[in-house]
């Protein structure tokens, strides 16, 4: 039930209990017989509140209900795409690792075979260039 109409269900009760108290009081009858027509119509008032009442309450925990499982569908989407991106994410590293194994396996490989070329000893290096140095000083 819309505000507007939760409004228009007040104003209406209202305006029937303000008639009706009007109607008693101005209708030329005996002290019983106002006293029970009062009675009686405070009786249906209330049955009447009592009615909108229970009828509001359903509407509210509807729309509750509704507006409940609207937030679980969008919390299962947010979660089903999280899950599908991890899933995504996790192949990627995946193959990439494969990648890494195949060339280290590759290397491994040429290493073995001696086709990774040669190797340099630094030492052997730093003397070689402190003898050409040295050589190239004298």
């Amino acid at each position: 039930m819309s505000c507007k109409q939760s409004y228009f269900v007040g104003g209406l009760f209202v305006g029937a209990v303000v008639g009706g108290v009007t109607a008693l009081l101005l209708a030329p009858t005996s002290g019983e017989e106002m006293r029970q027509k009062i009675r009686s119509d405070a009786e249906e008032t209330m049955d009447d509140v009592h009615d909108q009442a229970v009828e509001y309450s359903e509407n509210v925990k509807t729309q509750m209900q509704d507006l409940a499982d609207s937030l679980n569908d969008k919390v299962n989407q947010y979660k089903n795409q999280i899950e599908n991106k991890i899933q995504e994410i996790h192949d990627e590293v995946n193959q990439d690792i494969a990648e890494l194994n195949e060339e280290l396996d590759d290397l491994k490989e040429e290493a073995d075979n001696g086709e990774a070329g040669e190797t340099v000893d630094l030492d052997e290096a730093a003397d070689q260039d402190a003898e050409t140095e040295e050589k190239e000083e004298e």
